[in-house]
């Protein structure tokens, strides 16, 4: 084995520049037609999660951040912002990883598309 079976590319996605999204605290950015990521600035750093809610399909961009936690707008859960744990409940809203680099906030959306190759693939 040459241990490049093990090798993954990460795919960068650029969501805008540090500065305004630290003004603006909130971005959702659309992947597809279906999906989209909530990018969040809070106490200086920056997080990603799916903006749709796993409980009952709600926008998470319309609530609040309490303790640290995004609280959907439907029911008040309130999802870890690092993680997307949700305590009481035992769930997690999926997350994405974040990166600035030069001025620039990334998120990681090597899953996304390697979902989005597999349904090719399917298709094919």
């Amino acid at each position: 084995m040459s241990g490049d079976e093990n090798h993954h590319t990460t795919t960068w996605l650029v969501v805008g520049s540090e500065h305004e999204l630290t003004k603006a605290r909130k971005r959702v950015v659309t992947l597809d037609d279906q999906r989209q990521i909530l990018v969040l600035a809070h106490d200086g750093r920056f997080y990603a999660l799916d903006n749709v809610c796993i409980h009952r399909q709600r926008e998470l961009h319309k609530g609040a951040i309490l303790n640290g936690k995004l609280v959907c707008p439907g029911h008040q859960w309130a999802f870890a912002l690092d993680s997307g744990w949700e305590a009481i409940k035992e769930q997690r809203q999926p997350t994405y990883g974040v990166a600035v680099v030069d001025g620039e906030v990334r998120i990681d959306i090597t899953q996304f598309k390697q979902e989005e190759d597999c349904n090719a693939a399917r298709r094919w």
